[in-house]
């Protein structure tokens, strides 16, 4: 029964029933407000296959265009990506108190993506929170947390801070197709080698992995386009007088790679940085460059076979000595089975429908604040 049926139900009883219209009135207010209560209580019901714009901050064209693109993803990808705005998560009474949960929560609930694969997506954006959050589903490697986090500090939030959500939405998640479907963002992964380097590092050490990098950077030099010859790489220690500090600081640390090139004949000289996507160090909010580390974490939920469990991270920037604390979500604990995924390549997967496949995610992705 609506609002407005109580409300009817409650105004036509006779006086003597209600006794006076004072009492009328408490009992109206009772009843709406019970029902906007119970309207309010849980995760927001999925009313659309792609676009839940809740939070009403999608202008028309820009919901127009993601439309059309997320319908071709998932025609052409069969990648299913869902994005929603909401006011603020507390709105819903969950009792979530992290975007990240919200979001895993909300993922699960709405069962976004494939059920064999778990390929798909949830964009979730709180503008009341100031929060933004990728959940990725549970089929995705941890290599994609930072390509997702990537999508956020360059493409999300320099919108957001503007206040331009409807821009930052779309074109973050134009950033975040090309992430998964599209040609790869850095000349790296246009090697032939590229990928399986990419693929190694998930299952070989760091120090292997980084190795692959660092040969790639030496085989693939750039052309110099005043003299069209092959230019020449120089050491990192040559390197270092054409970078600033931030970017010496992010080779030392090899979160970036920055390798700069010159000409042989006319000495120009070009630079070029290449994200290493296992590292553990992130984007500082501050300063932006990749040097924020985690030095400090604190679980506060545990994980359990029913739900995900929270950590309080603390993190600092080596570079402008930064430091905030952020909440983590810790990934639901999974009876091991066989056929479950542990990583996805982000190939193409044709057809499929628009409604909820059943896939879940553990907890993976990214988020950002403004």
């Amino acid at each position: 029964m609506g609002v407005s049926a109580v409300m009817g139900l409650v105004f036509c009883a006779p006086d003597s029933a209600l006794g006076n219209a004072n009492v009328q009135s408490v009992l109206t207010q009772t009843a709406a407000d019970s029902l906007l209560a119970q309207a309010r209580t849980g995760y927001p019901q999925r009313q659309d296959a792609q676009i839940n714009d809740y939070g009403e901050v999608l202008l028309p064209a820009d919901a127009a265009h993601l439309r059309e693109l997320l319908e071709q993803v998932k025609t052409i990808n069969g990648i299913e990506i869902v994005v929603v705005t909401v006011p603020s998560i507390g709105v819903y009474e969950t009792g979530d108190d992290a975007i990240e949960s919200f979001a895993t929560n909300l993922f699960n609930a709405w069962g976004i993506g494939d059920a064999q694969r778990n390929d798909g997506v949830l964009v979730l954006f709180s503008e009341g929170d100031r929060a933004v959050r990728i959940e990725l589903g549970k089929g995705y490697s941890r290599v994609y947390d930072a390509r997702m986090q990537t999508v956020i500090d360059e493409y999300m939030l320099p919108r957001f801070r503007t206040s331009a959500y409807s821009t930052g939405l779309y074109e973050g998640t134009q950033a975040l197709v090309g992430q998964l479907t599209g040609p790869p963002p850095t000349a790296l992964e246009k090697l032939p080698w590229g990928w399986l380097i990419l693929g190694l590092g998930g299952l070989v050490s760091g120090g292997v992995a980084i190795a692959g990098y660092k040969l790639l950077l030496n085989l693939w030099r750039p052309q110099c386009e005043l003299c069209q010859v092959r230019m020449t790489n120089l050491s990192d220690t040559e390197a270092k007088a054409h970078l600033d500090a931030g970017q010496i600081l992010e080779l030392e640390l090899q979160s970036v790679f920055h390798t700069v090139a010159e000409c042989p004949q006319c000495h120009k000289h070009t630079a070029r940085h290449f994200d290493n996507l296992i590292t553990s160090f992130e984007s500082c909010p501050s300063c932006h460059y990749k040097t924020l580390e985690e030095v400090q974490r604190t679980t506060v939920k545990e994980p359990t076979y029913y739900s995900s469990g929270e950590a309080l991270a603390k993190r600092h920037c080596r570079h402008c000595d930064h430091s905030d604390q952020t909440t983590i979500t810790l990934a639901q604990l999974h009876h091991s089975t066989s056929s479950s995924s542990s990583s996805f390549s982000g190939g193409s997967t044709s057809g499929g429908s628009s409604s909820s496949g059943g896939g879940s995610s553990s907890g993976g992705g990214a988020s950002g604040k403004w």
